[in-house]
């Protein structure tokens, strides 16, 4: 079935990275020391005066013995406690455990040739891969044409290849095996696309389908794939007249954007993963908003007024108990897998902003007075960043109560990192000598562990005890991907790769410049310190 206002669906490129060597310095355990020692031996006849002489001084040298070793054992603790790294717990919900590369990675616990499964007909140097974003441990998998290389040669089998278009097959993997479950060409369901357009995948477990955004010499086009076996379930193209552009995506809701730049660019579509050819809803927004989505449905601002449109039915109705004349919608964020709620900032009029927890029909659960000019949600916070972006507040998920606040000494963004422990909230701050990473603590907001970033730099993922950091300097010198505790702020290692590499959910795959990807992985013995 074939049908117009296919969504634009955004890539999520790889970035490349190799390595160095690891950098020194592991801390050891620490050792009791030892509270006896062998005496020589005595001779026969001395014995007896020697006992009386042991035996009067014996009850002092053991008092000071003990103490001795008290005091021994209590350096020992108290360092102990100082020197014990302070990790937070497991990983926050609806994020995936990174994997715990404490070392340099060098292993691959598996490989696959994607040119050779993906584009057999095109030489590898010209294949470029593009990985969906990771659900439920699936990466959906989609190649393009490169034209940039070095060698003459290949630029000439480059261009053949494009002019060919023989590209257009797509892989589910899982990452974590390598385990390819199925290949799907696309030539037959739409057989007029653009080798060099990159294919914008999305994997939606909830629908049962893999959705593969390609873009053809008639507009853009969007096939759904069947999760299980890969077969297409449909079609659906656009139009380069009225086109359609993806605003949004949640679970298995796609909000578009359709029309140009005039009023028509108000137009707006809410459609269901399942269903890509028959819109649940479509509406427009007051000039200056966009409308808001949840897992169940969008609000939106039209004529002055908030209406709340189920994502199921389409049905619309007013959103407007408990707020008051005028209130305007500013910003909004939604909170984490299992947590239906949109939490909003709102303003009536020049009143204070509050922020709201909207649940999924619409309805008010709480609402705080609080300055914030942008909003972001752990499992446990609601995290507003003041309007200069100088602080941040926590407010209780549940009733919105303010938990703590925190000065961050400038402008600061809150970054949520992949796999990062639900003990944490990251931040990143700008400061006189360059951008600075912080952990807070997410009871108090303490800073828990801080470390510099370059301006290149970004915090990619997480496991318990690594945060993993990408840097990209855009060709002038080799990417790279750098190791850090996330107790103490040490580096423990990086790595450059003239290749791609990037986090698939908690496993890091590096893409070398033939196509062929490994998952590294570090072997090291349980049991061996880092």
């Amino acid at each position: 079935m074939v049908r117009d206002d296919a969504p634009w669906l955004p890539a999520r490129p790889g970035a490349g990275r190799r390595a160095d060597a690891p950098e020194a310095g592991a801390a050891q355990p620490a050792s009791l020391p030892s509270s006896s020692r062998l005496s020589p031996a005595v001779p026969h006849e001395e014995a007896p005066r020697r006992r009386r002489r042991t035996t009067a001084s014996s009850s002092s040298r053991l008092r000071s013995a003990y103490l001795a070793l008290a005091l021994a054992t209590t350096a020992v603790l108290v360092v102990g406690v100082a020197v014990v790294p302070r990790y937070g717990s497991g990983p926050a919900s609806g994020t995936p455990v990174a994997d715990e590369l404490r070392r340099l990675p060098t292993d691959a616990a598996w490989t696959l040739d994607l040119a050779g499964l993906l584009a057999p007909d095109v030489p590898p140097s010209c294949v470029h891969v593009w990985p969906s974003a990771a659900v439920d441990g699936l990466v959906a998998v989609g190649t393009s044409v490169d034209l940039e290389t070095d060698d003459a040669a290949s630029s000439t089998g480059c261009r053949r290849a494009a002019v060919s278009g023989n590209t257009s097959r797509v892989a589910l993997v899982e990452a974590g095996t390598g385990r390819v479950r199925w290949v799907h060409d696309l030539a037959a369901d739409v057989p007029d696309a653009d080798a060099l357009a990159i294919p914008a995948t999305q994997v939606v477990p909830a629908a049962g389908r893999v959705l593969v955004q390609v873009q053809t010499s008639g507009g853009a086009a969007q096939v759904a794939l069947d999760l299980d076996g890969g077969d297409s379930q449909e079609v659906a193209r656009g139009r380069r007249d009225l086109p359609a552009v993806s605003v949004a995506a949640v679970g298995r809701l796609q909000l578009r954007a359709v029309g140009g730049t005039d009023d028509a660019s108000r137009r707006f579509s809410l459609v269901d993963a399942g269903d890509l050819t028959e819109p649940v809803w479509q509406g427009r927004a007051d000039v200056g908003t966009t409308p808001l989505l949840l897992e169940s449905g969008v609000v939106v601002e039209a004529d002055g007024r908030s209406s709340f449109v189920d994502g199921r039915t389409g049905a619309a109705r007013p959103l407007e108990r408990g707020r008051g004349r005028g209130t305007t919608l500013e910003t909004a964020a939604v909170g984490p897998a299992g947590d239906g709620s949109l939490y909003v900032v709102e303003r009536a009029g020049r009143s204070r902003p509050t922020v709201s927890a909207v649940d999924p029909l619409g309805d008010r659960r709480w609402t705080t007075p609080v300055e914030a000019g942008a909003l972001d949600v752990t499992d446990r916070c609601v995290l507003a960043l003041s309007p200069d972006a100088s602080s941040v507040t926590c407010l209780d998920r549940g009733d919105g109560r303010v938990l703590w606040s925190r000065d961050l000494g400038g402008p600061a963004r809150v970054v949520p990192v992949p796999g990062q422990s639900r003990d944490d909230v990251w931040v990143v701050a700008q400061r006189d000598d360059g951008p600075e990473l912080a952990a807070l603590d997410v009871s108090d907001g303490s800073r828990r562990v801080a470390l510099p970033l370059g301006p290149s730099d970004e915090v990619v993922a997480a496991s318990r005890t690594v945060v993993y950091v990408e840097t990209d300097d855009s060709g002038t010198s080799p990417d790279a991907v750098s190791a850090y505790d996330a107790s103490s702020g040490r580096r423990l290692w990086t790595s450059t790769s003239t290749g791609r590499v990037a986090f698939w959910g908690g496993a890091l795959v590096v893409v070398d410049d033939s196509a062929s990807a490994s998952r590294l992985v570090d072997r090291t013995r349980v049991g061996s310190t880092s």
